[in-house]
């Protein structure tokens, strides 16, 4: 059944429109023109043989031919012309009808209409024509030319050459024709194109419903091939994109809720358990102490936890105002540093400093750029080694200042190194609790950069360690440019090591 809602009819209801308009539009300029034509060959063959009568009607005053002869001679002219002659009097009344024309009853009447209107306009002396023509496309217009018959200055009598424009309906009952064949074929034509055209434009959009109807179901891996190259094409790969975006999402939602899960689950059935065996004996008193240090311990990791995720939460829900100021950053490094100087040195790790003694004033927010340096600070600390190196440095470069902070130990996987800011992610997949950690410090260090329009990225490697690094805007100075500084190279060179 034909809808016009489906893709294939309106294609065809556009492109049969289209093509119809054009044909009519070309069938009935043809006829006009072909009309136009017709009525002007007329007109030329009458005005012609009008003339010729006239200039035999002159030659007669002037040589005294008699009236036998000239009769003859117009006789002629008539036969010629394939129309008819009528001679009138200075009177304008008909006196010599002369009919050679096969058709001259079909058409007579209009020629004794179009006679009335052009006597008035002889007497003027030039040669005069008029169409009579009929309502409708088809049919065939009549021809009269006039003019007058002087003596001297003296208008005596008048000439009129009559024809009928014939031929031309025919020929444009045969336009016609043609035109219906035509329209016939492009209708087939139309048929099959606008099919083609439509099943290419709606297969991928049936496979793109039918993937979105999977998608809404909650199966992700529905994915479109790619045919096409235009339009269609992009919208089928912007399609895949966001169902490859979907699938991340989900994931993440996934692993997020299992996370999340396990790091609360497991301290509070600690917790659970280290209670209900103080409360019925289980655990001696002289142990109870040591029990409830574990609870403490485990109460705030929780509390640390749920802190960490209403950040993050309110980073990404953009409820987390930056507060942009101008401040040193090297005096902030500083200040960090000595927060970790008891765990350093606890696990005698060799800290090598490198940043410059002048100020290099950023502008940004302070305090969530101290979240963030203390949170890397803590995981050098945490995954450096007993005995290991931690080196921080900083460096300018095209107007901004790179801070690193590297430590050697256990490096991370180069397949790992793209998930590392994702949240709960940890290259250690035991859930090893020895290491203290929620799993989400680096996605809100991550969060906080880019909210800085700043970057941040991670390289490890054997005996390089693994290096994080981060970028801030420097702050401009009162004439406008950015600061400068000698160590530039000094702290490239130092990042290259």
């Amino acid at each position: 059944m034909f809808r016009y809602k489906t893709l294939f009819s309106r294609i065809l209801t556009v492109c049969m429109g289209i093509l119809l308009i054009a044909i009519l539009l070309l069938n009935v300029i043809c006829s006009v023109r072909l009309r136009k034509n017709a009525i002007s060959e007329v007109v030329s063959r009458l005005s012609e043989g009008c003339s010729v009568i006239h200039r035999t009607f002159q030659e007669y005053y002037e040589t005294g031919d008699t009236d036998e002869q000239l009769f003859s001679y117009v006789k002629e002219i008539s036969e010629k012309r394939e129309g008819s002659i009528w001679i009138a009097d200075a009177y304008n009344e008909i006196v010599i009808e002369l009919n050679y024309d096969e058709e001259y009853d079909l058409y007579e009447s209009y020629a004794r209409k179009n006679q009335q209107i052009i006597a008035q306009q002889i007497n003027s002396g030039d040669m005069v024509y008029t169409i009579y023509e009929s309502d409708g496309l088809y049919y065939s217009p009549v021809v009269t030319v006039g003019c007058a018959i002087k003596k001297g200055e003296t208008i005596i009598g008048a000439i009129y050459m009559n024809g009928q424009v014939t031929g031309v309906d025919t020929v444009i009952s045969q336009i016609q024709q043609t035109s219906m064949a035509v329209i016939g074929i492009t209708l087939l034509l139309a048929l099959f194109f606008s099919f083609e055209v439509a099943r290419k434009i709606s297969k991928p959009l049936y496979d793109m419903n039918q993937a979105a109807t999977e998608l809404a179901k909650g199966n992700f891996d529905q994915r479109i091939e790619v045919t096409d190259r235009g339009e269609i094409g992009q919208l089928t790969q912007t399609f895949n994109m966001m169902a490859e975006a979907l699938k991340k999402y989900e994931d993440t939602r996934s692993s997020f809720v299992g996370n999340v899960s396990h790091e609360l689950k497991s301290p509070l059935t600690a917790i659970q358990g280290f209670i209900q065996g103080i409360l019925d004996g289980t655990i001696r008193q002289e142990e109870q102490r040591g029990y409830l240090e574990i609870v403490l311990s485990e109460a705030k990791r929780m509390n640390s936890l749920i802190i960490d995720l209403l950040d993050l939460v309110r980073i990404e829900s953009d409820q987390f105002p930056m507060e942009m100021t101008v401040w040193d950053i090297n005096e902030l490094i500083r200040r960090c540093i000595i927060n970790f100087i008891g765990k350093i040195d606890d696990k005698h790790i060799d800290l090598a400093v490198n940043i410059p003694e002048e100020k290099t004033e950023v502008k940004a927010d302070k305090d969530r750029i101290t979240q963030v340096i203390t949170n890397l600070m803590d995981n050098a600390v945490k995954f450096c080694e007993e005995g290991g190196s931690i080196k921080i440095w900083s460096y300018l470069s095209e107007g901004k200042v790179n801070i690193n902070i590297s430590n050697t130990g256990k490096i991370i996987p180069q397949e790992d190194l793209k998930y590392i800011f994702d949240r709960f992610f940890k290259v250690d997949k035991s859930h090893n609790r020895k290491i203290p950690g929620t799993g989400i410090g680096l996605s809100i260090v991550k969060e906080i950069i880019n909210r800085h329009n700043e970057k941040i990225w991670v390289n490890s490697q054997v005996g390089m360690g693994t290096v994080f690094t981060f970028t801030l805007a420097l702050a401009e100075e009162k004439n406008g440019k950015k600061q400068t500084n000698k160590r530039e190279k000094e702290g490239r060179n130092s990042d290259e090591s």
